[in-house]
């Protein structure tokens, strides 16, 4: 486990920050969900280094965020999304190498074969790019976990969003 931790480590600090050092942020976050069943990760990386990953788990009742989510949207929306979902916990990309198509890459790849109902958290803010990128590969609003966060949903036989890149010479 600290092998992974080594590997997202810098990419998550420099995202996020919010943990004093790589082994709080192994114990408390990553080797927690790395434990949950269906773990997986998908980094992306320039020259031997993590410049950007993403990560989920089958989420199930009883678990911390599943139950903060059961608490927080409708009774139909609970019943309809929540326990077995995939849980897309977190997705980062170095601030230099953004901009770059590198989230799409890492959304998709992520959720390739995934076969599930899936569940994400994220700001409530149309105009972030993380959301825009959500919106676009066919997530929608469920509804609001605290103020300022939204949860969103995608059906699993929603198609995954394409990146076309072409080099003009």
């Amino acid at each position: 486990m600290s092998a992974l931790a080594e590997l997202v480590w810098p990419t998550y600090r420099e995202a996020f920050g919010g943990f004093p050092n790589m082994q709080s942020f192994q114990s408390e976050l990553l080797g927690r969900h790395a434990a949950r069943q269906g773990f997986r990760l998908v980094t992306a990386s320039v020259a031997g280094e993590v410049v950007g990953f993403s990560w989920g788990y089958i989420g199930h009742r009883g678990q911390f965020w599943t139950e903060l989510v059961s608490e927080a949207l409708p009774h139909d929306i609970v019943e309809e999304w929540v326990g077995g979902h995939f849980e897309f916990a977190e997705m980062a990309v170095s601030p230099s190498f953004r901009r770059r198509g590198l989230g799409a890459f890492l959304h998709d790849h992520l959720l390739t074969d995934v076969g599930r109902r899936c569940l994400l958290s994220t700001v409530d803010n149309p105009n972030d790019p993380a959301v825009r990128l959500y919106r676009r590969a066919g997530w929608q609003r469920l509804g609001v976990l605290k103020s300022g966060t939204q949860v969103m949903g995608r059906h699993a036989e929603t198609p995954l969003l394409t990146l076309v890149r072409q080099d003009s010479t």
